[in-house]
C-alpha cells in the first residue's frame, strides 16, 4: 500500500474482491487443466494490482524472482494496475478469450460466473498431481470448488480488526474491551475527551460500508445467524439483523464512528489515519490488510512519539462469542482457460502455495498482504516476523480451528447482495432508510440471487 490510499482492494499490493457484479457470456468451453492443454513456451504473463513501489519491487524480487531461480526454464512477465482497472481490463481479456496466464481473479462469490462461463482452467488434475489438498486449508479449497471443480486458490486470508493508538491508550489507562458494556463505556469516555473513538470513512472506497455491516452482523447477530440467513434458513429481516444496522446506526449518531456521517462521506482515509497517530482518534476499523500501511501514521516519520496495536472487536450480544473473527478472501488466483502454457501457469500456483518456508516468510516481510490459507503452527512463523502480525496469524488460525469464525460479506454475499450491502447502507445513515427496509433490500437480493445458484459454497458451523 502507499501512504495516499487506504482502501481494502487498492492500498494493500494484494487488493481483495470488488463488489461490482460481473456478467458474462456462456462461451464456448475451452480446454483446461490437463498437460495436453498447453505445451508451453516458458513465457508466462501475469497482471498485477500490487501499488506501490516498494511493494511491486518485494513482488518482484521475493516472488516473481524467486519462482525464476526455482523454475529457470519458466518466466513471468508481470505487468501492474490499479485495481478497479486491473478487474475491468481482467473481464474484457478473458470474455475476448485474451488475456494473462495467471489470472488475478475476484473472490469467490464472483469467481462463480468466472468458472460458469468456462474463462477459468479446471486446476482439479494439477490440484491431484501435487497433493494441493495437503497444501491450502480445506476450508479454502471448498469455497473456490464449483460443482465438484477446483477454479481457483485463494489469495489473501481476509478478516477485520480494531487497530488502536497504543500510546493514547496506555496514557488513558484504557485497557482493551471484552464486551459491548466496556466497548460503550470506553467509547463515552474517549468522546467525553473530545477523541473519536472510531476511525473510519468511505471517501477512498466506497465499499467500507461492509467493513461496518461484517463486524456488526458477525458480532451482534452472530456467526450463526448469519450462517443460517446464507444458506436460506432464515431471512436477512430477522430482528437480529435489523437490530445490528440500528445498534450501528446509533453509534453513528453519536459520533463515536468518524465523528458522525458527514465526517464519514467527506473526511479522506489519510486523515484518518494521521489523527490515529496524532491521538485525535483513538481506534481504527479496518481489515487485516492495512496493517502494511498502518505504520506510516506513527514514530518520527509521522512527527510523533505514538506506537500502534489491534485487537479483535469483543463480542456485542450474547450470541458471540469472545475471540470470534470473520474470514473470506481478498481475492483469488487462477488460470486463464484460453492459455496455451497452462501447465507452467499451474507450476507457479504449485510453487506459490506449496513451499510453506517461504510463503510464511512473505508473511512475515510484508504484513498481512502475503497471508494465504495454508496449515501452519506458530512455531513455523518466522522470528523475524513483528509480534503483531504474529499474533494475527495465530488468532485467525485459532478461529478458524476453533470454529469461533465469522463470514466477511466481500466473499461470501452473492455479488449483488454484497455491493446493496455498501450501497444502500448510506441511505440508513443519512436517516433516509430505516434499518428495517435496509434489511428487506438485503434480503429481496439476496433471496433471488441465491435461487439463481449465485450464492458461494460456505464454511460449515463446527
Amino acid at each position: 500500500m502507499n501512504g495516499t490510499h487506504l482502501s481494502r482492494r487498492r492500498l494493500l499490493g494484494l487488493g481483495g474482491a470488488l463488489g461490482a457484479t460481473i456478467a458474462l457470456p456462456n462461451l464456448l468451453t475451452a480446454c483446461g487443466g490437463s498437460s495436453s492443454a498447453s505445451a508451453g513456451s516458458g513465457k508466462l504473463t501475469f497482471w498485477s494490482d500490487i501499488t506501490g513501489t516498494p511493494n511491486q519491487q518485494y513482488f518482484t524480487d521475493k516472488v516473481i524472482g524467486a519462482f525464476h531461480k526455482a523454475h529457470p526454464d519458466i518466466s513471468v512477465k508481470t505487468t501492474f494496475y490499479k485495481g478497479s482497472d486491473l478487474q475491468q481490463q481482467i473481464r474484457t481479456a478473458l470474455q475476448a478469450r485474451t488475456g494473462p496466464d495467471i489470472v488475478r481473479a475476484p473472490s469467490v462469490s464472483q469467481t462463480i460466473p468466472f468458472a460458469n462461463a468456462h474463462l477459468l482452467a479446471d486446476l482439479t488434475p494439477y490440484s491431484k498431481k501435487w497433493g494441493w489438498d495437503k497444501v491450502v486449508s480445506q476450508w479454502a479449497r471448498e469455497a473456490f470448488t464449483i460443482d465438484g471443480k477446483l477454479y481457483a486458490l485463494p489469495m489473501r486470508v481476509d478478516t477485520m480488526m480494531v487497530y488502536t493508538n497504543k500510546t493514547l491508550f496506555d496514557s488513558k489507562g484504557w485497557t482493551t474491551p471484552q464486551n459491548r458494556s466496556d466497548l460503550e463505556s470506553w467509547a463515552a469516555e474517549a468522546a467525553g475527551h473530545g477523541i473519536t473513538p472510531f476511525g473510519s470513512s468511505s471517501v477512498d472506497w466506497a465499499a467500507a460500508g461492509e467493513w461496518l455491516m461484517t463486524l456488526f452482523w458477525n458480532n451482534f447477530s452472530g456467526p450463526d445467524a448469519v450462517y443460517q440467513a446464507l444458506t436460506g434458513q432464515i431471512q436477512f429481516t430477522d430482528p437480529t439483523f435489523v437490530d445490528a444496522v440500528t445498534l450501528l446506526k446509533s453509534y453513528f449518531d453519536k459520533g463515536w464512528i468518524a465523528g458522525g456521517p458527514s465526517k464519514y462521506f467527506s473526511v479522506p482515509s489519510a486523515e484518518i489515519g494521521a489523527s490515529l497517530g496524532k491521538g485525535t482518534t483513538a481506534t481504527i476499523i479496518q481489515g487485516e490488510w492495512y496493517m502494511s500501511n498502518i505504520g506510516q501514521f506513527f514514530g518520527s516519520a509521522a512527527g510523533n512519539d505514538s506506537d500502534w496495536d489491534w485487537f479483535v472487536m469483543p463480542p456485542l450480544s450474547s450470541d458471540v462469542k469472545a475471540g470470534s473473527m470473520p474470514v473470506g478472501f481478498g481475492g483469488s488466483y487462477a488460470v486463464n482457460s484460453a492459455s496455451k502454457q497452462q501447465d507452467d501457469a499451474a507450476q507457479f500456483l504449485n510453487w506459490f502455495y506449496s513451499d510453506k518456508s517461504a510463503a510464511l516468510q512473505r508473511m512475515a516481510d510484508v504484513p498481512a498482504t502475503y497471508d494465504i490459507a495454508i496449515d501452519f503452527t506458530p512455531s513455523e512463523i518466522p522470528s523475524n516476523a513483528d509480534p503483531r502480525t504474529t499474533r494475527l496469524l495465530t488468532s485467525v488460525n485459532q478461529a478458524i480451528s476453533s470454529g469461533n469464525y465469522g463470514y466477511v460479506t466481500w466473499t461470501w454475499w452473492p455479488p449483488k447482495t454484497d455491493t446493496m450491502v455498501f450501497q444502500n447502507l448510506e441511505q440508513v445513515l443519512t436517516g433516509k432508510t430505516t434499518p428495517a427496509e435496509y434489511c428487506q433490500q438485503i434480503a429481496d437480493s439476496f433471496t433471488a440471487e441465491f435461487k439463481a445458484g449465485a450464492a458461494p459454497k460456505l464454511m460449515k458451523r463446527a
